[in-house]
């Protein structure tokens, strides 16, 4: 039995975990767990033996005792034993489990890393607060922008129009824009994954087409669209994604849809690389595969092609650049106090 447990550690200790952050604070203390439930069962162990000889001893003594007697305490004695290992078997089934999740390359936790962009520093786009959005300082050779859902905030278009950026602007929820700008082209349209008849929607290939876009790079989509995002991404193709340097995303999520979750975010990680999470504090924190996440996430993705990453070096939210969507509300982001996915949403 104890031989086991030592193998278990063993285990843990040759886990290709490398020496992130986050897995070099949590892997001493799982070991530091399983070293102490291994001692505690081992002490229990001695203890029952010790006291198995002395109820034999004086039970010989007081010839109270048979070997059938002798034969029942042991049974019971050992049944003590096998549920205290099952017990300890299940902690530590646990941790591999949880291990696993967060080292599986097919899990949410791995899709959702965050990297740096080498030779390139964070700004944000529009407002401080809901409406404004993380991009990089760089915008050599971007003539043109998609932004879908606006509501009453155009603060993120009317700071691309001020780059002379062309925005190319679509709610069907709204009569009309909030502000005018000669760079904003605005349509009381709706952005859909797949266009049905006598609908006010159109899918993004198809909008690209109608403006003449659709063999444009460069360009910059951004998304707001009220949890539409996860059929327009299941639908659009990866050749259309790839179209644009930067997409940026407020996903919503629930703890119903998780092999849909993983599927868009492995197509968005084929061409494009997180390197911004925020905690819109105007929602909630939500379940997902067993872990919290907030149900309101902005995602900041920049294209690969001509692009190095390193690991992130800053902790979100970033002074100056993150700022609570709901100003009267408290900031989750605090609580969950972002390094990178894996660590975000830790129970």
């Amino acid at each position: 039995m104890e031989n086991n447990i030592n193998n278990s550690i063993d285990d843990i200790d040759n886990l290709n975990i490398g020496k992130n952050k986050f897995f070099g604070r949590t892997k001493k203390p799982l070991i530091n767990f399983i070293k102490s439930s291994r001692i505690y069962l081992v002490d229990n162990i001695l203890k029952i033996i010790f006291l198995l000889i002395v109820i034999i001893i004086v039970s010989i003594q007081y010839h109270r005792v048979t070997i059938k007697n002798i034969k029942i305490l042991l049974k019971e004695n050992i049944k003590i034993l096998n549920n205290q290992n099952s017990i300890l078997n299940q902690q530590i089934d646990t941790i591999f489990s949880y291990l696993y999740n967060i080292n599986n390359e097919s899990s949410i936790y791995q899709l959702l890393k965050p990297q740096d962009v080498f030779g390139k520093k964070k700004v944000r786009i529009g407002k401080k607060g809901d409406g404004g959005y993380v991009l990089l300082n760089d915008f050599d050779n971007i003539k043109i922008a998609y932004s879908f859902g606006i509501c009453d905030d155009v603060s993120f278009d009317k700071e691309l129009a001020d780059k002379n950026i062309d925005v190319y602007m679509y709610d069907h929820t709204i009569k009309n824009l909030p502000y005018q700008n000669p760079k904003f082209h605005w349509k009381k349209i709706g952005l859909t994954g797949h266009k049905k008849k006598n609908d006010n929607m159109e899918t993004l290939k198809e909008l690209l087409i109608e403006n003449g876009h659709i063999k444009e790079k460069n360009m910059i989509l951004k998304i707001d669209i009220e949890r539409s995002e996860w059929s327009v991404f299941n639908e659009v193709s990866t050749g259309i994604l790839k179209q644009f340097k930067y997409i940026v995303i407020e996903f919503h999520f629930n703890n119903t849809f998780a092999s849909e979750y993983i599927k868009v975010f492995r197509k968005l990680n084929k061409n494009h690389q997180i390197f911004h999470l925020h905690c819109n504090n105007c929602g909630g924190i939500t379940k997902f595969d067993g872990y919290n996440i907030c149900s309101l996430l902005e995602i900041s993705f920049v294209i690969r092609e001509n692009n190095s990453f390193l690991k992130p070096t800053d902790y979100f939210p970033i002074n100056n650049i993150d700022y609570k969507n709901c100003e009267n509300k408290f900031d989750i982001n605090n609580i969950l106090n972002i390094y990178h996915i894996n660590n975000i949403y830790k129970n």
